[in-house]
């Protein structure tokens, strides 16, 4: 399933249209959302928390991308790049995290 959101990712990132970071942002929540509801792990709170840090978080990836824009192509390749390895850390951590939280409420 991250593997499958981190590559839906990488290619709305390399296409050279604005506005992609929103779109991520709500592709990166709703990953979250899934994994939550995957360990029966969902919370509210913990929900809106993590989703405001990753909005936080996908700016300042968006701003490091966009540090390239000399560089069409190679910009577009980075942004992908830079999609594709937060979605996969991102995924496996709060993976990981609510799958602790899970075994631990049993």
């Amino acid at each position: 399933m991250i593997l499958a959101f981190a590559l839906v990712g990488a290619v709305i990132a390399f296409l050279p249209i604005p506005g992609t970071s929103v779109v991520l942002i709500g592709l990166e929540v709703f990953l979250l959302y899934r994994i939550q509801c995957k360990h029966n792990a969902f919370d509210l709170g913990s929900f809106i928390g993590v989703a405001a840090g990753l909005a936080g978080v996908s700016a300042v990836l968006k701003a490091m991308a966009a540090a390239l824009i000399l560089l069409p192509v190679i910009s577009w390749l980075m942004s992908a790049a830079i999609a594709f390895g937060f979605i996969m850390i991102f995924g496996h951590i709060a993976d990981g995290h609510y799958a602790k939280l899970a075994l631990r409420n049993r």
